[in-house]
């Protein structure tokens, strides 16, 4: 599950998505999945500056788009 795409985001629920706890300080640094809308994976990393809460948008902590994940992951394939 990704944080979703657009409306008011919560700390509660990027926690509940990525697991990181409620300070934006747990997540500089780490990487963010997406979908870009192509067959291949799309990540990033959160900068180690101040970003704005609308930077979770869309994002996840696993690459759920992609069916070919060989992760422990819960793909949105069912893989």
């Amino acid at each position: 599950m990704a944080v979703p795409s657009s409306g008011a985001v919560a700390f509660s629920t990027v926690n509940s998505v990525f697991g990181y706890g409620i300070a934006m300080s747990s997540y500089v640094g780490r990487i963010y999945y997406y979908s870009d809308g192509s067959v291949y994976p799309a990540y990033g990393y959160f900068p180690s500056g101040n970003f704005p809460m609308s930077m979770f948008y869309g994002k996840s902590n696993h690459d759920e788009w992609n069916c070919a994940c060989a992760c422990d992951c819960a793909c949105a394939c069912g893989k």
